[in-house]
This record gives structure tokens, C-alpha cells and sequence, in this order.
């Protein structure tokens, strides 16, 4: 659905609310507001928030919070879910907050810490507690036309998304190295570093064949040009394509670094 909204351009949702089908219009400006605010992700399921971890670095092991207290109020406003637990204490960060709690029947107010992060080193049960999930496995011979279909599916994604650049929210979204090394796991994970090392792959032989100057793309066109008039370009119209192109590149990439700067001094990365 994100994917709809953001690049597809969907702004009709049909949602289901209490046994009836409802319609809800999204404004027109929707994809910039998206980017604007730098959100990760749209829509989560919901469930509560039962106290299942407390990490040793939090400030929540210092309170008297329990394994198995379920979190339902952050200073006196409601969070059933556990979405809706993390934007409240993100809006008290570095505050000692009254969360309330539920422990069995009884009901209980537990003041604690809330870091300058807006976090309390508190994890949730796994989702496996609420959902159940299903692998799909692929023999070594299925697995070639579904790679395939993937990665297609991943590049037109990425192409379409482009327009995105074309907005001044959009534009800001643009990383360098930084963000690069943010779309890998925190944590050792083969399947995430494959993945993102095939998608990351695929952009770069999809950029590379753009008809920029400089490029493998911007050479294809003059040997076009060549095949085509019968004769070679002009040399001075080569060096300046080619010093046109070079301006450009490393525009990008100080602009793009620029930006992972701008956001890691503003803590948005």
C-alpha cells in the first residue's frame, strides 16, 4: 500500500471499519507530507505491548516495570497498541513519564525515564505471539524465473520512483554513503545483505546506462552517433560532454553526502 501511495499515486483507499467498507480520500499533497515527516513505514499491524525484554541499557530496568506487564497509557492518554505506546513516549523524550500498566486484574502507575532518543529499553513480545507466518520455498529451478520476477519487480519499482526526485521534499531524500549503510541490517543478517547487495547491484547497472556523459550510457550515445553519421563526433563536443558530465556526478554525490550530513547532525539517521 505504501508503494501505492507514493508512487503509484493512489489516493482512493477502501478500508473495512466495524463489518462495513468505507472509502478514505487522501489529499492530493499526501506523498510530500510522507517524505516531509521522513517516515519509514506507513502502516504496521496493531497489537498491545506486553513487556516482554528489558535491555540492560535501557531506563526502563531501573523502574518497576515486569515481564509481562502489558503498557496501555503514557501520562494519562490511551495507547492500547503498541504504535501508538512509541509515538506517545517519543513526544516526552528525556522526561520521567507515568506509564500506566496493567499487571493481571489490577491496574498500576509506573513512572520511568524516557531517554533523550524517545526510548525506554522495553521489547515486545514477537509477533510471533499474534500472528502466524508461512515461508514460501523455491526448488533451485523455481528459483531462477521468481529471482527474475523479483528483480524486475524491484527495478521498475526504483524507476518509478524517481519522480520523487522532482519534488523539494523529495529531492532531501537523496543519500550518499551514509544512507547506503543504513538499509543494512544493525545486526548480521545473510538474507538483508544479499538482498540489499542485489538491489543496490541493480541500480547502479540501471544508472550506469543512463546517456549521461561519463557514463557507460553517454558513451553508448556517441557510438550511436558514430554508427548512425558514419563518422566521429567532434572532439571538443566529446571533452565538454564529458567535463559536463563530471560536474554533474560529483555534484550529486557532494549534494547526496550533504544531505547524510545534514541528517545525522539533526538526528534523522
Amino acid at each position: 500500500m505504501a508503494k501505492a501511495i507514493l508512487i503509484h499515486d493512489a489516493r482512493i483507499l477502501t478500508v473495512e471499519r466495524d463489518g462495513r467498507e468505507e472509502k478514505i480520500v487522501l489529499g492530493t499533497d499526501i506523498a510530500d507530507r510522507i517524505l516531509d515527516r521522513n517516515e519509514k513505514t506507513l502502516f504496521t499491524p496493531c497489537v498491545p505491548f506486553f513487556v516482554d525484554t528489558l535491555l540492560p541499557e535501557g531506563t526502563a530496568k531501573d523502574s518497576d516495570l515486569r515481564k509481562g506487564d502489558r503498557l496501555i497509557g503514557v501520562n494519562g492518554t490511551s495507547t492500547p497498541y503498541f504504535a501508538q505506546f512509541r509515538e506517545a513516549v517519543a513526544e516526552h523524550k528525556d522526561e520521567m513519564a507515568q506509564l500506566t500498566v496493567l499487571r493481571g486484574s489490577d491496574t498500576l502507575v509506573v513512572p520511568v525515564q524516557i531517554n533523550d532518543a524517545g526510548l525506554i529499553g522495553v521489547g515486545n513480545r514477537s509477533p510471533e505471539t499474534y500472528f502466524t507466518f508461512a515461508k514460501e520455498r523455491f526448488t533451485l529451478a523455481q528459483s531462477i524465473p521468481a529471482g527474475i520476477a523479483y528483480g524486475w519487480g524491484t527495478l521498475s519499482g526504483y524507476v518509478s520512483s524517481l519522480k520523487l526526485l522532482f519534488s523539494s521534499t523529495g529531492v532531501k531524500q537523496m543519500g550518499g554513503f551514509g544512507a547506503i549503510g543504513s538499509l543494512f541490517a544493525p545486526s548480521w543478517d545473510w538474507q538483508r545483505f544479499w538482498e540489499m547487495t542485489a538491489f543496490l547491484s541493480i541500480v547502479l547497472a540501471f544508472m550506469n546506462i543512463l546517456p549521461i556523459p561519463a557514463l557507460d550510457g553517454g558513451h553508448v550515445v556517441f557510438l550511436l552517433y558514430e554508427m548512425i553519421f558514419r563518422r566521429a563526433p567532434n572532439q571538443k563536443v566529446l571533452e565538454y560532454a564529458q567535463l559536463a558530465g563530471m560536474v554533474l556526478l560529483f555534484g550529486l554525490l557532494l549534494f547526496a553526502n550533504g544531505n547524510d550530513v545534514v541528517k545525522w547532525l539533526s538526528g534523522k539517521m
